[in-house]
């Protein structure tokens, strides 16, 4: 009767009740979440509480405030494993005595006796062998949730479940929900997708779905799962909701999904012929070098004041090379009549063998002698790096409203190799603009695909990187409230396309200053830890710390260029690496984060 959702949703099916201990007149009350979204609001109004809730946040979430009057928590109930969690805020920093008295108020007043404190934070998992009651940590939990919420959206469609050798071989459209037994690299065109593997925030399928505002949710096992298999073939109305999901049958013809897309109209400039250089930040421009090359140059400018490093022997190959390689390859050709065809008879085309047809005339061209040593010469004057990484930079990807994760390619190319040359990756990448996947995320963005083109953004490869991660600079569990959301993985392992059952770090970092609950406070709260590093978190709070400082220098520069309103809500998608020896901080990518 008292219960509800939980105010974040980084945890699917929980059920919460917020509780209150009064200290001073011993009581504890447990509150109606229909009535109270917040304990503030009940202590104002049912105890009393009259200074106001800037005192409150500063004191009755503070370590050692003379005048904290309440012990805060939440007891959250997880419907799969049937635990009962005592949730401390992230923000209290209450002591390990007053957690246990809380716990022990809760336990001698509730009718259920099993009963666990979380470990939230990097501070908690440090006191753990300190507490006498009994502890559980964030991946214990998170092995045992069943149901994840990845694009919140309602959507009309026949289920079908389907392998990936099914996605290769028959066509689905928007009249189909997707039942996944694995997950795919390509997302077609379809209603929704319901994956039996958890994603990250950031996994290649979280992204593309919340850039095209389908529903997406994962339900472990989802493949065999009695209750969907039940839906198979029959046409349903499918509700991803923050904690749970809803599915039902409903008459088929008389719903339909309709995703309003507006057209994304791609710019693009020729008339820069030389190599660009990152060194004055105003001569770099979009429709000549891409938005990776763009907001790389950014970068490298702030990263003159703010303490992070961008990876060295940084430069752009323009538009420019790209086009006259496909002119003098005859794929300029091969694209302009696939696209004629496609719109006389879009049936009888084989886009995937059509594709590659382009990708092997641009693969097998040589690139102009004149390039290919202005580019080994660039690198010979930016330092003594052999391994150089080659990585797209489109006019379709890194913008407001398209982001286009993992849709080109990036190369290494060795400086004196026989086998991975400088050539080869360059060809590479520009060939990838013509993969299958991205020429049908940009067709359902009704993309020009005439005008598509790409540049590459060049610099030293990082071989040997400790860590690597992704951020976003936003709180994706609660809408508009402060936190940075980081994913983390040891050395080189991907975060965004990690291997089936491997675990990242997964933190939301709350640096302190901008609100008073978390003014002088370094708040690390821990959803998952890394299951490839012996349950430790893979970077040091410093570091964590160190990050976040860094990612506020760079919102901070892109919320006033852009004139955004809700700073809370505003989001950057960044990438980041810390190097091996010395653990110094490399930021090596920033776009929107679009959701």
């Amino acid at each position: 009767m008292l219960c509800g959702s939980p105010i974040s949703n980084k945890y699917g099916g929980v059920d919460a009740i917020k509780v209150v201990y009064d200290v001073k007149a011993n009581k504890i009350y447990f509150l109606n979440s229909k009535n109270y979204k917040y304990h503030h609001g009940f202590c104002s109004v049912k105890l009393g509480y009259n200074k106001g809730l800037e005192h409150f946040n500063e004191h009755n979430y503070a370590a050692n405030s003379k005048e904290r009057v309440y012990l805060l928590g939440n007891i959250n109930y997880y419907r799969e494993q049937k635990k009962y969690i005592i949730d401390i805020s992230p923000a209290d920093l209450i002591q390990v005595k007053d957690i246990e008295i809380l716990f022990q108020k809760i336990e001698t007043t509730v009718f259920f006796n099993d009963i666990t404190l979380l470990l939230n934070t990097s501070r908690l998992i440090k006191l753990s062998k300190d507490f006498t009651i009994p502890t559980i940590t964030p991946e214990e939990i998170y092995k045992g949730l069943n149901y994840q919420a990845i694009g919140l959206s309602t959507c009309y469609g026949t289920v079908r479940f389907v392998t990936l050798k099914n996605l290769k071989k028959n066509q689905y459209s928007e009249k189909d929900i997707l039942i996944m037994e694995e997950n795919p690299n390509i997302i077609p065109n379809v209603a929704g997708i319901i994956a039996s593997n958890f994603q990250t925030p950031l996994s290649h399928l979280s992204i593309l779905g919340r850039n095209r505002g389908i529903p997406i949710m994962a339900v472990k096992n989802a493949f065999t799962n009695k209750t969907l298999l039940a839906y198979k073939n029959k046409f349903v109305r499918l509700d991803v909701l923050k904690n749970s999901y809803s599915i039902r049958t409903v008459p088929q013809g008389k719903y339909v999904t309709r995703n309003k897309r507006p057209k994304i109209q791609l710019k693009r400039d020729l008339s820069i012929d030389t190599l660009v250089g990152f060194n004055k930040l105003g001569k770099v421009n979009a429709k000549s070098i891409g938005n990776k090359a763009r907001n790389f140059a950014v970068l490298q400018h702030l990263s003159k004041n703010a303490d992070f490093n961008v990876p060295e022997s940084s430069f752009a190959i323009p538009f420019y090379f790209y086009q006259k390689h496909i002119e003098n390859s005859k794929a300029e050709i091969l694209i302009k009549q696939l696209l004629l065809d496609l719109k006389s008879n879009s049936d009888s085309v084989n886009l995937k063998k059509r594709l590659a047809k382009i990708r092997k005339n641009i693969s097998k061209y040589p690139i102009n002698s004149v390039l290919l040593n202005d580019v080994n010469t660039k690198i010979t004057q930016l330092g003594n790096y052999k391994k150089i990484r080659f990585r797209s930079s489109t006019n379709a990807e890194d913008m407001d409203g398209f982001g286009g994760a993992g849709l080109y390619t990036s190369k290494t190319g060795i400086i004196d190799d026989s086998t991975e040359t400088i050539e080869r990756a360059i060809k590479k990448v520009w060939a990838s603009l013509w993969n299958l996947q991205a020429f049908q995320e940009r067709s359902y963005f009704k993309m020009n695909q005439e005008k598509v083109i790409m540049a590459i953004l060049v610099h030293r490869s990082f071989p040997n990187e400790v860590a690597n991660g992704v951020a976003i600079t936003k709180n994706i569990y609660r809408e508009s409230k402060l936190g940075f959301v980081i994913n983390v993985q040891i050395g080189n392992e991907s975060v965004v396309d990690p291997k089936p059952g491997v675990i990242c770090d997964q933190i939301i970092c709350y640096e302190g200053g901008r609100n008073k609950i978390y003014t002088e406070k370094d708040i690390i709260e821990v959803i998952t830890k890394s299951s490839l590093n012996n349950n430790k978190l893979i970077m040091s709070d410093d570091e964590i710390i160190h990050l976040v400082k860094q990612l506020e220098v760079i919102k901070q520069y892109y919320y006033k260029r852009d004139s955004f309103q809700d700073y809370a809500g505003y989001g950057l998608d960044i990438e980041f690496k810390l190097e091996e020896g010395n653990r110094k901080l490399y930021i090596k990518q920033v776009r929107y984060y679009n959701d």
